[in-house]
């Protein structure tokens, strides 16, 4: 059998896909519900595009199975929404209305064995009416696959506020890798999209190196999950659930007669601030709403309400208001003179260059090298 160098990039995507998906189903430590969904995504993603490493495996096997196995794609954009469902809430639990999310490929399968038993009684099927069937088949699982990636979307966006009333660092909250997530794949399948437009409807087959591209874009997808599970193994663990959006929970509250009076939040306010004061806990990258919570002693709805309500900002921007003063501190002291930007920044929690230097100059009006100039330190 010869292997060409797409095969070749295909049989590397492949294995990949395959060990990863192993990886997450025996993660002791993992979301199991979560990674389920995604290690289902990663497997029929690597069937359905990699011709190569698909027939090596089932090479052996009929044609009809073959074809029915095929319709398992059909499952991928649910079992990737499922993913950014329960990545963003932990705790999600399955119901009997996600069964709903089977139909598509339900009926398609239907669909598939029919055709089967009509061309088993009849013979072949003309090769005009397959290539029909087949554009058919192929524009519902592009409308399917879009149409999922927007409810992902509407999923991650919704959950934006969420994120920055109980995160204090992007990097450290799965919200960014979801959000990346959702763009890679949006555009794998734009670009597999693109494909089967050039190649099965105006048929030119001058456009074939977009199959290079497609394949090189499963590796390259395939490669950065598996980076970010050994860089950042946390995007792939259980996490406590976040506190609901504070409107929901002050409403929640509104008629609640035991509500803490004004004077006892001003309280509590005063001990949060003391704690963050005399303690730094900011420091620490991964600090969050609950975290805190459980370190000042407080319920982590009040705390919520707390800061995101009554102090009327963000739990992002009250932890790195925190971060920034300590920043400045440093980066005016004779003895950090030597500590470069990049050092102080994470020594102060933050772990991102870019959020760094847009909160300082929000903070301050000026870049962090900038303020340094003005207080006249200098790094030798």
């Amino acid at each position: 059998m010869e292997i060409t160098f797409l095969n070749a990039i295909e049989l590397l995507a492949g294995f990949q896909a395959f060990l990863f998906a192993i990886y997450l189903l025996f993660n002791k430590e993992g979301k199991k519900l979560s990674n389920y969904f995604i290690a289902i995504f990663i497997v029929l993603l690597a069937y359905n595009v990699l011709d190569f490493f698909a027939d090596l495996i089932l090479n052996r096997w009929s044609e009809n199975i073959t074809a029915l196995l095929q319709i398992l794609i059909y499952l991928a954009a649910p079992a990737f929404f499922l993913h950014v469902k329960t990545s963003l809430f932990p705790n999600y639990r399955l119901k009997t209305k996600d069964l709903l999310h089977t139909i598509p490929f339900f009926i398609l399968l239907g669909i598939v064995i029919s055709l089967i038993i009509i061309e088993n009684m009849q013979g072949s099927v003309p090769a005009k009416t397959e290539r029909i069937i087949g554009l058919c088949f192929y524009a519902v699982l592009y409308l399917q696959t879009f149409l999922y990636l927007y409810f992902s979307y509407r999923q991650l966006k919704n959950h934006k506020e969420i994120f920055f009333e109980n995160y204090s660092n992007t990097n450290t909250n799965r919200y960014g890798y979801i959000s990346n997530l959702i763009l890679f794949v949006a555009v794998l399948y734009s670009l597999s999209m693109v494909n089967i437009i050039t190649r099965w409807v105006f048929q030119l087959e001058s456009f074939s190196f977009i199959s290079y591209v497609v394949i090189t874009a499963v590796l390259i997808l395939f490669c950065w999950l598996i980076i970010l599970g050994l860089r950042s193994p946390q995007l792939f663990i259980d996490e406590t659930e976040a506190q609901p959006a504070v409107q929901k929970l002050v409403k929640q509250n509104a008629g609640n007669s035991a509500l803490k009076p004004e004077e006892e939040n001003n309280e509590l306010i005063e001990r949060v601030n003391q704690y963050m004061k005399e303690k730094e806990p900011f420091l620490d990258a991964s600090l969050t709403l609950h975290s805190l919570a459980q370190k000042t002693g407080i319920l982590s709805r009040e705390l919520s309400i707390l800061i995101n309500h009554h102090l009327n900002k963000h739990f992002f921007d009250f932890v790195n208001e925190y971060r920034i003063e300590k920043a400045m501190e440093l980066l005016a002291a004779p003895d950090r003179k030597e500590y470069t930007v990049l050092e102080i920044l994470y020594e102060v929690g933050f772990n991102s260059k870019s959020s760094f230097n847009t909160a300082f100059k929000k903070h301050t009006g000026l870049t962090p090298t900038e303020y340094r100039r003005k207080n006249k330190v200098s790094v030798t």
